[in-house]
C-alpha cells in the first residue's frame, strides 16, 4: 500500500497520491513526501511566507512543479511558473524568496 498522508488514512481513501491512466497524481496532502515539496514547506515556514494561507496550496503546488522541471530557477522562470497564482495579501516578495531558498539560490 502506498503511504498516504495522515488525512487521507483518518478518511479511508487514497485520493492524496493516486493514478490517473498513467500519470501520477500528487495533492497538497501529500506534496511534502516530494523533495522539492519537503524543501519549500520548511522554506514557507522559515520565511513566513503565509499571511492568510487562502493561497498557499496553489503556490505551493506551482512551485513544487516549478522546482521538479527547473532545480535552480531564475527569477524569470519563477515570474512564468506563479503568473496563473493570484495572492490577495501581496506575498509575492517572501514567495519568491522561498522558492529560491528551497531551490538553494
Amino acid at each position: 500500500m502506498r503511504r498516504l498522508h495522515r488525512a487521507c488514512r483518518r478518511r479511508g481513501d487514497a485520493s492524496c497520491i493516486t493514478t490517473v491512466g498513467e500519470s501520477a497524481i500528487t495533492t497538497i496532502e501529500a506534496i511534502g513526501q516530494a523533495p522539492q515539496g519537503a524543501a519549500l514547506q520548511k522554506a514557507w515556514l522559515e520565511l513566513e511566507v503565509v499571511q492568510c494561507g487562502y493561497c498557499q496550496s496553489g503556490q505551493i503546488m506551482s512551485a513544487a512543479a516549478l522546482l521538479k522541471d527547473t532545480p535552480k530557477p531564475t527569477d524569470d522562470d519563477i515570474d512564468a511558473a506563479m503568473s496563473g497564482n493570484v495572492c490577495r495579501c501581496g506575498t509575492y516578495q517572501r514567495i519568491r524568496a522561498a522558492i529560491k531558498h528551497a531551490a538553494g539560490v
